[in-house]
């Protein structure tokens, strides 16, 4: 039976420096995410006071979890009335304005490039 290895312990196995450098670079990519879903992400233009336009795009974060291998984009806007209005343009079929998982989509390949670059340029120092 083979023992289940997490990536973070995997990382700091190759070196905490190869860890380090595997973090800054889900860091950046999470940032990347958050820059492309705000592009995406529609403004609204009508007429209901209970929303603020571009509040929802401004809303869009990345929060880091406790150990800086995981990340979670957001968009937490609500309106005056305490709705949470970033499900409903994601995933509500009458509104149809998906950002969060297209901006995901768009930039994952690049966010595991980058993180197997960061990888290799630690473990090439280490062994340098």
């Amino acid at each position: 039976m083979r023992k289940y290895v997490s990536t973070e312990n995997l990382l700091r196995g190759m070196g905490e420096d190869v860890l380090q450098a595997a973090k800054a670079a889900l860091a950046k990519g999470a940032e990347e995410v958050v820059a492309e879903a705000k592009s995406r992400c529609p403004v609204y233009k009508g007429k209901d006071r209970r929303v603020t336009p571009g509040a929802l795009r401004d809303s869009i974060h990345a929060e880091k979890k406790k150990s800086g291998t995981f990340y979670r984009i957001s968009a937490g806007a609500q309106a005056q009335d305490g709705t949470a209005y970033g499900k409903l343009v994601e995933f509500s079929p009458k509104i149809n304005k998906p950002f969060l998982y297209p901006a995901l989509d768009a930039r994952r390949d690049g966010i595991r490039r980058g993180i197997v670059e960061a990888v290799k340029a630690a473990l090439r120092r280490n062994h340098s």
